[in-house]
């Protein structure tokens, strides 16, 4: 007699979508944290402006009339310097995908079967955790500078704008990253954009005292509604701040779904 022989099949065990996430922060806050060279870079303009403009214009111009509130200058132009730190930051997150293909790690990384959503979210998750580390620490060497009159709501509403700012910015800037196969061509845009967003929007002076050209310009700059959220969000509360906050939210979301979209037509031609 022979004996009959049986094969069944069973299927590979699944990655788990929170140990999958888990590898890709992983991997993110590695290559991020790791490249100092560029951590330095992002810090030194916010900082340069924090201790140097910031306190000589704060005492040349003194204080300041904002919607009806009496503002000193130095407190005035605190957004700015955090919506700088929010483009630096988000620059530097965004050099990281063309290190990975320089290094030849995107390859080894669309080799497996991960999924899309993951690793936009493990980009997101990093990416904006260290452009809010980097703001947290201009905020917090500004509070031992300057003497801020926010009460509890004023703080928390800064807070809020920062955040929404810092996935507003990321997430055009990730996009970007995708979109672009140029790494010189992209840290050009990176270097140049930073000034270009600051000083094209109602950073230094208000909308009123703006040129005509740059008044037109400030209405589609992204940074105008990150620099308004935050200033009205500490100083008015949430009430003045939510049609900046609303913008901001919509700009993310166009982010991330042009991110989204473009990431796949890259990871398909690796």
């Amino acid at each position: 007699m022979s004996a009959e022989l049986t094969f069944t099949h069973t299927a590979p065990a699944a990655t788990a979508r929170a140990a999958d996430l888990f590898a890709v922060l992983y991997r993110e806050y590695a290559l991020l944290a790791r490249n100092r060279i560029n951590l330095v870079l992002s810090l030194t303009p916010m900082m340069v402006y924090l201790l140097l403009v910031n306190t000589s214009l704060g005492d040349l111009v003194g204080v300041i009339d904002y919607k009806g509130a009496r503002l000193p200058f130095a407190i005035f132009l605190l957004p700015m310097v955090l919506a700088m730190s929010v483009v630096s930051a988000a620059g530097t997150s965004g050099m990281a995908l063309f290190q990975e293909e320089l290094s030849g790690v995107s390859t080894q990384l669309w080799s497996w079967p991960l999924r899309r959503s993951r690793f936009l979210l493990g980009k997101l998750l990093a990416g904006v955790s260290l452009v809010l580390g980097q703001s947290l620490v201009a905020l917090g060497v500004a509070v031992l500078i300057f003497d801020f009159p926010f009460d509890a709501q004023g703080w928390l509403g800064l807070l809020v704008a920062l955040t929404l700012a810092s996935v507003a910015i990321n997430g055009l800037y990730l996009a970007a990253a995708i979109t672009i196969r140029d790494f010189q061509t992209f840290m050009v845009l990176t270097n140049v954009s930073l000034l270009v967003l600051v000083f094209s929007a109602p950073s230094m002076y208000t909308v009123d005292n703006m040129p005509l050209v740059l008044q037109w310009v400030s209405v589609v700059n992204p940074l105008t509604y990150a620099i308004n959220g935050m200033r009205d969000a500490a100083v008015f509360g949430f009430a003045d701040a939510w049609p900046d906050l609303l913008v901001l939210t919509g700009i993310a979301a166009a982010g991330y779904a042009v991110a989204g979209r473009a990431l796949l037509n890259r990871a398909s031609n690796i």
